[in-house]
């Protein structure tokens, strides 16, 4: 379990990071954009709820 969690953590921080860099470019406006902050929202849910039962 310990060695999803870093990998999570890891998906988390990338997929924040691109997040930043993207609205950083000016296009947070593409489909792209929108898909990773979705994804990012969802990986960070998910790990929260993960932390708190374990």
């Amino acid at each position: 379990m310990k060695i999803f969690s870093i990998i999570l953590g890891v998906l988390v921080i990338l997929s924040w990071l691109f997040v930043m860099r993207e609205y950083r470019n000016g296009n947070q406006k593409t489909i792209k954009a929108q898909n990773v902050m979705l994804v990012a929202c969802l990986l960070t849910l998910l790990m929260t709820i993960m932390q708190f039962f374990y």
